[in-house]
């Protein structure tokens, strides 16, 4: 059997430079170590940023929409990935060809996921009685934001192989816990177990290898949030705007 390469599978990409060292800040950031920030909204919690781990690149973090308050419809620079983890709410954005009075609108639930492109405006609303708390990873490159295997359930002792990546930075957000991690150091030449609990977050970096799974022997599922940023996907092979419901 011929080996598949990176750069070499279905869609085929040149691997990107691996940037030295991998990583020097922390894989693991508990919620209570993230940077708090008021917003319009209610309060976003900033989990994996530059601030954080030191990758400029992109930014995972759990918002906070207080009822009846809404984001500012902007267009924005970033692509944005949100998932809906309580309450209600309203979505709507202007894509191109879109007018101004007939805007793309959907009804916000737990489970639902949003995928907005660069430049589209957007906004979200709460429109329940209890907070609207949604994780959203936001790229701040010219290349989308979008989530992969969410949800992600592992059960008891189960996980992902070890692996790597050669295009691509991931997030993983603990929605029920606790969650793990193998980490290599950035040489690839040692590893760490580290726990990651509930409502925290881990940072897996290029070219580094790693392994998420759910570290108890028996018990409930860990249930995880999944995204990324990948450096070989242009926005083109994403839509403007792109919703689902799980």
């Amino acid at each position: 059997m011929t080996p598949i390469l990176p750069g070499q599978g279905r869609v085929p990409y040149t691997p990107l430079r691996k940037k030295e060292p991998a990583y020097s800040g922390p894989i693991v950031v508990a919620r209570d170590e993230g940077i708090v920030e008021e917003q319009p909204y209610g309060r976003s919690i900033k989990l994996l940023c530059n601030e954080t781990v030191g990758d400029e690149t992109f930014t995972l973090a759990e918002r906070t929409y207080e009822p009846g308050r809404e984001s500012q419809a902007v267009e924005n620079h970033d692509s944005e990935a949100v998932h809906i983890l309580e309450g209600q709410g309203i979505y709507e954005a202007w894509p191109a060809n879109v007018s101004d009075d007939r805007p793309i609108t959907a009804p916000l639930q737990p489970g639902m996921e949003i995928i907005t492109g660069q430049f589209v405006k957007h906004r979200i609303r709460n429109t329940g009685d209890s907070p609207l708390v949604a994780v959203v990873t936001e790229c701040h490159v010219d290349f989308p934001a979008y989530p992969h295997n969410y949800p992600a359930i592992f059960q008891p002792g189960k996980g992902t192989d070890i692996h790597q990546h050669d295009n691509r930075v991931e997030a993983f957000y603990v929605v029920q816990g606790p969650g793990a991690v193998i980490i290599a150091d950035p040489d690839n030449t040692t590893t760490r177990e580290l726990m990651v609990p509930e409502r925290g977050a881990a940072y897996q970096p290029m070219y580094v290898y790693h392994r998420q799974f759910n570290p108890e022997p028996d018990g409930e599922p860990c249930y995880w949030i999944h995204s990324m940023v990948v450096y070989t996907h242009r926005g083109s092979r994403m839509p403007q705007v792109h919703i689902r419901q799980h």
